[in-house]
């Protein structure tokens, strides 16, 4: 599915997968520690500058998630922004009082969540899923059979829901025959997650017989795909780091926000 919106491969989805968690983890300490607005807003710009270059996602898509983590991102604002504190009031209309004061707040936490959603988008865009594992379990030293059993339990869901809308259309053409609280509610409830619970059941033991037949154990393995380390690993974490230090001189340049301490 990644893969159709995307237009082009791009240096990022050469970074190792753990390179990308670990640069998450530690940008989001740092913009827990960031109480100026006016350098979350700069860091916001700069990060969907990145987004837009390194994701490789069309342009339509592109403009859709931004417009939908923005949405999303006002909306988490607005319990600070329509009931926070402060003394310069903005408007006042019964229980809501917007002040100068929380709506900089209110900005500044989603600001916090943005710069977070427009890193992680460019994490998925740009990794697979098996990498992931992969990396754990070369570099990460993740043992094979936690990280088979998230790789196989994930490739599970798209197999269940399958079988959850085949059931659903199976049951339409039999509606006539079928008496009607099988259908809806929580008996047409019960036997669905039954059915597919004993379907999946199957399903995991004969998983289970495979990789056993296969010789598939706890031990040492090897690999057919190999993931590493490598210079695109410290170009990555250069920019980040500027691309941070940056958005802070660009706060001092140019401040939209009056104030430099959100708290």
């Amino acid at each position: 599915m990644l893969e159709a919106i995307r237009h082009y491969s791009t240096p990022a989805d050469q970074v190792n997968p753990l390179t990308k968690i670990l640069i998450a983890v530690g940008l989001f300490l740092t913009v827990i520690f960031i109480h100026d607005p006016n350098h979350l807003f700069h860091l916001s710009i700069l990060m969907l500058i990145l987004l837009a270059l390194l994701s490789g996602v069309k342009i339509r898509y592109l403009a859709l998630f931004t417009v939908t983590i923005l949405f999303f991102g006002m909306i988490s604002s607005l319990y600070m922004i329509f009931y926070g504190e402060g003394t310069t009031t903005l408007l006042r209309f019964g229980i809501v009082h917007i002040t100068e004061e929380s709506a900089v707040r209110g900005l500044h936490i989603m600001m916090r969540g943005v710069v977070l959603s427009f890193f992680g988008a460019l994490i998925v865009f740009t990794t697979r899923l098996t990498d992931v594992f992969y990396s754990m379990m070369q570099q990460g030293r993740l043992k094979p059979k936690f990280a088979y059993a998230f790789m196989a339990a994930i490739r599970m869901v798209p197999i269940i829901a399958g079988e959850y809308m085949t059931l659903r259309r199976a049951r339409k053409v039999r509606r006539p025959l079928i008496h009607r609280k099988y259908i809806s509610g929580y008996k047409g409830f019960s036997t669905t997650i039954i059915t597919l619970l004993s379907q999946s059941i199957r399903r995991a033991y004969r998983l289970g017989i495979a990789m056993e037949s296969k010789g598939f154990d706890d031990g040492a393995r090897t690999y057919y795909h190999r993931t590493s380390f490598s210079v695109l690993d410290i170009i990555f974490i250069i920019v980040i780091i500027l691309t941070v230090i940056s958005a802070s001189e660009l706060g001092q340049w140019y401040s939209p926000f009056p104030t430099r301490d959100a708290r």
